[in-house]
């Protein structure tokens, strides 16, 4: 693990935090609530079919997999990005930004803004192509716009999680089930 992502993540969890004691906000105005029905789970479970249907497409024509992680690094790289980065990135841009922006702005334009914002937190990664800023900033709108709809970062959360699990871990071996597989110069198909 990349000794920026510790403090990166704890920025992102650190600063709507203190926000939110220091100057006293009520954690529901940021979206820190998980009161969805069974019914809304179940259209968040439909638009986590559509993310991971776009972050396979995206793996496979824009950011071909070089190689599959191994167990070892799926021990560190599950809880990662199943959990914490997800969990933290959504605080910030969706809790603390969109939220937080709204009340100056309107939400359509904060989603519009904090969206752009997070495709470039994730395009300007050397370690990622630059479509991947453009990725970032439509996955930013449907989470900013997954937010905004239910009133809670939770399903914003859960598309999230379902994104980087994809991308960053489970690519690889879902790709190669459908006849994929790849080299070290380029992917190619079987």
């Amino acid at each position: 693990m990349r000794w920026d992502v510790p403090t990166r993540i704890a920025f992102l969890i650190g600063a709507p935090l203190i926000w939110i004691l220091i100057a006293g906000v009520d954690p529901e105005a940021l979206g820190l609530t998980i009161g969805l029905t069974s019914r809304d789970w179940i259209l968040v479970g439909f638009w986590v079919i559509g993310v991971v249907l776009v972050s396979l497409a995206f793996r496979r024509w824009w950011w071909p997999v070089r190689s599959v992680p191994d167990r070892s690094a799926l021990v560190l790289d599950l809880p990662f990005f199943v959990v914490l980065n997800p969990l933290a990135e959504e605080l910030f841009f969706r809790g603390a930004a969109m939220f937080g922006l709204a009340n100056l702005i309107g939400m359509p334009w904060s989603i519009v803004v904090t969206s752009i914002v997070f495709g470039f937190h994730h395009g300007l990664d050397r370690r990622f192509p630059f479509s991947f800023l453009v990725l970032g900033t439509m996955g930013g709108a449907l989470f900013g716009i997954a937010s905004a709809h239910f009133g809670s970062i939770a399903p914003a959360v859960v598309l999230h999680a379902a994104a980087d699990l994809v991308l960053f871990v489970a690519a690889g071996p879902l790709l190669e089930r459908v006849g994929v597989s790849w080299q070290p110069s380029r992917l190619v198909s079987q």
